[in-house]
């Protein structure tokens, strides 16, 4: 009990030092509908049935995606909104069926500015609600040099192990795993891992 309590506070506490920076920064806070029409955005609606309207279905939002791009395009310059969000999807490790989101949208902003601000309210967030002061500016990595090095556009920078492509080395060799791959368009890499031989299977 005692550590769900703390859960909670250490919730409300994140989310009125995020409230507290964006209205500080012009931002206003707009609650968009729960119940609306399937849209398509990458996953699967939960869909609710219409007792009023037979036959008809609501849809839950996967993201409040079409609603703010309404408020932008209608006037409003900078929006937020700390949402709810639906998924019927698969659960995975960063992923769960309904799961809430800090949506911001601005208006003629570079990505620059954006990145910017995001950093600032981050290192606001962690300063009001633990007492913690980051370390900034943050590591900015480029989208194709993350692809290459890590396979992935949100690397987990505490291991340090690159991918190294080998494609070069391995298109004539023996392996027609390896050289099926790289005659289709694709690429080979591997990793060096410090001791390797060490670990088992």
């Amino acid at each position: 009990r005692a550590q769900m309590t703390s859960n909670l506070k250490l919730r409300h506490a994140v989310s009125k030092s995020i409230r507290n920076f964006l209205e500080s920064e012009d931002f206003i806070e707009v609650e968009t509908p729960i119940l609306c029409r399937s849209s398509p955005e990458g996953a699967r609606d939960f869909l609710v049935p219409a007792r009023i309207v037979p036959d008809a279905m609501y849809a839950l939002p996967q993201s409040p995606q079409l609603f703010k791009q309404l408020l932008m395009v209608s006037g409003f310059e900078r929006y937020y909104q700390i949402a709810r969000c639906f998924r019927d999807e698969d659960l995975r490790a960063d992923r769960q069926p309904e799961f809430t989101q800090v949506d911001i949208e601005m208006s003629f902003m570079s990505s620059e500015a954006i990145m910017s601000l995001m950093e600032e309210l981050v290192l606001r967030v962690f300063k009001e609600v633990r007492g913690v002061a980051l370390d900034s500016p943050f590591l900015r990595i480029p989208y194709a040099q993350a692809m290459e090095r890590y396979g992935t556009d949100k690397p987990d920078l505490r291991y340090g192990l690159y991918q190294h492509d080998l494609s070069n080395i391995l298109e004539n060799c023996d392996c027609r795993i390896f050289t099926g791959a790289i005659a289709n368009g694709g690429i080979v890499k591997a990793l060096v891992v410090p001791d390797g031989d060490q670990i088992s299977n």
